[in-house]
């Protein structure tokens, strides 16, 4: 799998969940309802990228990284 652009990283902050089953779904369902062209483009190129991944176990580990990456940069006020 390719490396998450930082949209993409957005994307599973908000939509993500621990488990890959439900972030699929749930990726699917908002790509939907998404009007922003290019918000829609990274939800859609992360449902991709999810939907190659096989182990449930590395999407954890990358789910967690995402979440404590962008906590930190949320809790220094760098991310609006």
């Amino acid at each position: 799998m390719s490396r998450l652009t930082d949209e993409e990283k957005e994307v599973l902050y908000v939509y993500g969940s621990p488990i890959l089953k439900d972030t699929h779904k749930r990726l699917g369902m908002v790509c939907v309802l998404m009007v922003d062209p290019v918000t829609k483009a990274a939800t859609c190129s992360l449902r991709n990228k999810l939907a190659e991944m096989t182990c449930s176990l590395a999407y954890f580990h990358l789910y967690a990284s995402v979440r404590e990456e962008l906590s930190d940069l949320l809790y220094k006020g760098e991310v609006a």
